[in-house]
């Protein structure tokens, strides 16, 4: 988040070389081309490598996209990557995506909400002289430069290739070039490489993309004006309340010849001043390609169709196996090769991190399978290591918790303090984050599902819970949807949603779940790409897998409130020696879950099920996921990713 993708990913993100690029590289060789860096300055304890891995130029063709380029690059050098196939890197070269650390995707030197997938060839979302860079970050990108609990959207440094900018204000300076320069290359730097900067040439048109590559050469006369915009937000930049654009302005002086010095001036194309602010663009359109009349039930039957198609059986489809168990649209002999898939993978890699044990567990908890030992891996050992549980900050804890109160587990012996945990990390306005001291819908709805099950018993989470479930309300956006790191996303809505499930609130009719008459639940179907069997990260992007394993378990945990069943991930029911277990009750005392059955008035809001962020599960770093963060999701997240979001996602790599 979303990994969200969260995230997220989302998720999501871009990172950025702050040096001046090669000069005219791509018009060198004759060939469009796009630069492809890959590059660790921040782990260096017992890391497989540090420094620069990778920094080419790559020629490019009518059907490639960054993924293609990426990835072919890659294998022509002889260096491992995963994830990029499916828009969330969690490896590069041996260096693996762990603990708080992660792999951020960058672009022109930003991190924002779109991840490698975006990117195309075809549709000018990739073009000459582009700049593709994967950044590690330990994290959440504060140490390569973009800062989430940062509001800045000024520039750090402004260098020219051939003379030096002179500061007039805070806003404006003054480049005398030498005598007969016709070129120039312009190299801002943001001081928070969230925020997206562009460079436009006498008039300042932000929502045109008329702007001027930072690796390309500007053609210039005296008297024209240069404008730099940094976090405009229609620049799908992450834009926290409070965040106001920064517009420069930089005029250019070049001296005339000796013979031509009594010519008049040449006045500029242009001399009107940017508006240092600009309206908000509305978020309230709905997608042109969705139908958000469709029902759940319809809705999970096409995607169940779609997935029951593909490799799901096999190890990585965790999410995909535990959604179709607790459908109960899986049979033996599929729950048969996916166990002997996971066994097989858990031999060659047993899980490191909390989140993968959390994952684990929740999904063999699903297919009936008690998990306290598996396959030779002590899983109830990990629940119970409070130092493991944490390395992953407030992230590990919240699926930590999820893990052990899946069937429930006696022998996970740290609820209480797993509870003080999340309830210590509650922020002031109410909320959880990954990172910073700003609410994060993602994570605050993972929060809120974690605690569910002690939301009747024990007052300070009832406290806490309903502070979380008034800010989700009061933040909805004007289309119902929720969103994280700048980015209306999938992910970010679909947390919501499932932990609105667990508490038994009902996110199609609740009223303080409801903008100018559509639902959360509405706006989730928005992403909805019918005909596909897949969701997207935001409305109008491509398929993204991360967005729909994340909205595929959200239907299923609503479909089992609508119901009466168990909440998600309460698997006591797939226990059939626990009868009528989808009405039972447990106590806090002991540890057990206690049901969740529709109520259709809950007298406070409850808070949510334990759901995981696609982009934002399994690492700190955020990575928009939209194919795609970011958190990763999230991201993202995000952020249930296999590596997480950094959006997921939103903010997907997002």
């Amino acid at each position: 988040m979303n990994m969200k993708t969260k995230v997220m990913a989302g998720i999501v993100s871009v990172a950025v070389v702050g040096s001046v690029l090669p000069l005219g590289v791509s018009a060198q060789s004759g060939h469009p081309m796009v630069r492809i860096v890959v590059e660790n300055n921040t782990m260096t304890d017992n890391a497989p490598w540090t420094g620069t891995l990778l920094d080419e130029w790559v020629e490019y063709q009518s059907d490639d996209t960054a993924v293609s380029l990426f990835s072919d690059l890659m294998a022509e050098k002889g260096y491992t990557q995963t994830g990029a196939d499916v828009g969330y890197v969690t490896e590069i070269g041996g260096l693996k995506a762990e603990g708080m650390g992660g792999w951020m995707f960058g672009y022109d030197d930003w991190y924002g909400n779109s991840g490698i997938t975006a990117f195309r060839v075809s549709d000018g979302t990739l073009e000459d002289g582009d700049e593709l860079v994967f950044s590690y970050s330990m994290n959440w990108g504060a140490d390569i430069g973009a800062d989430f609990n940062s509001t800045s959207t000024k520039l750090s440094s402004l260098v020219c290739d051939c003379a030096q900018p002179e500061k007039q204000d805070e806003t404006t300076f003054s480049l005398t070039l030498p005598e007969g320069t016709e070129h120039i290359r312009l190299t801002p730097t943001a001081e928070n490489k969230n925020y997206r900067f562009k460079i436009y040439q006498n008039e300042y048109t932000p929502e045109q993309d008329n702007d001027c590559k930072p690796s390309r050469e500007i053609a210039v006369t005296d008297g024209d004006k240069i404008f730099i915009g940094v976090g405009h937000d229609t620049w799908h930049s992450w834009m926290p309340e409070g965040v106001q654009e920064t517009v420069y302005t930089v005029n250019i002086q070049i001296p005339a010849a000796e013979n031509e010095s009594s010519a008049e001036p040449v006045p500029p194309v242009s001399s009107t001043e940017p508006s240092q602010t600009s309206d908000v663009q509305s978020s309230t359109e709905e997608s042109s390609h969705t139908d958000t009349a469709l029902s759940v039930e319809s809705i999970l039957k096409e995607v169940t169709e779609r997935v029951k198609q593909s490799d799901f059986s096999s190890f990585g489809h965790e999410w995909e196996v535990l959604t179709l168990a607790r459908l109960g649209q899986l049979n033996e002999t599929e729950k048969a090769a996916y166990l002997d898939s996971l066994k097989t993978a858990l031999k060659e890699n047993p899980p490191a991190s909390a989140t993968d044990h959390a994952k684990y567990v929740l999904v063999l908890t699903s297919l009936g399978i008690s998990a306290e030992s598996y396959n030779g891996i002590d899983f109830m050992g990990a629940l119970n290591d409070r130092e493991l549980s944490t390395v992953q900050g407030i992230n590990g804890v919240v699926y930590t918790l999820l893990a052990a109160d899946a069937k429930p587990y006696d022998k996970a012996e740290n609820r209480d303090w797993l509870i003080e945990q999340i309830l210590a990390a509650q922020l002031n306005d109410g909320g959880w984050t990954f990172y910073g001291d700003v609410y994060d819908p993602d994570m605050t709805a993972m929060a809120l599902q974690a605690l569910a099950p002690y939301y009747a018993g024990n007052e300070k989470v009832k406290e806490a819970a309903d502070r979380a479930v008034a800010l989700l309300s009061s933040v909805q956006c004007d289309n119902g949807a929720y969103s994280s790191y700048g980015s209306v996303n999938c992910e970010s809505t679909a947390q919501v949603v499932t932990a609105l499930s667990a508490l038994g609130i009902d996110a199609d009719h609740d009223k303080r779940f409801e903008k100018n008459g559509r639902s959360v639940l509405d706006a989730l179907k928005g992403f909805y790409r019918s005909g596909e069997g897949m969701f997207a990260h935001t409305e109008g992007d491509d398929a993204n897998v991360y967005a729909t394993w994340q909205a595929y378990y959200t239907l299923c945990a609503y479909q089992r409130y609508a119901s009466g069943q168990t909440r998600l991930f309460d698997m006591s029911d797939a226990f059939k020696s626990q009868t009528d277990s989808s009405k039972g009750e447990s106590s806090v005392a002991s540890g057990k879950n206690e049901s969740s059955t529709r109520s259709s008035s809950p007298a406070a809001p409850a808070a949510g099920t334990q759901a995981a962020a696609a982009a934002v599960t399994d690492t700190g770093a955020v990575q928009t996921s939209d194919a795609g963060s970011a958190a990763a999701s999230l991201t993202v997240l995000l952020v249930l990713s296999a590596g997480l979001l950094f959006a997921l996602i939103r903010k997907q790599n997002t």
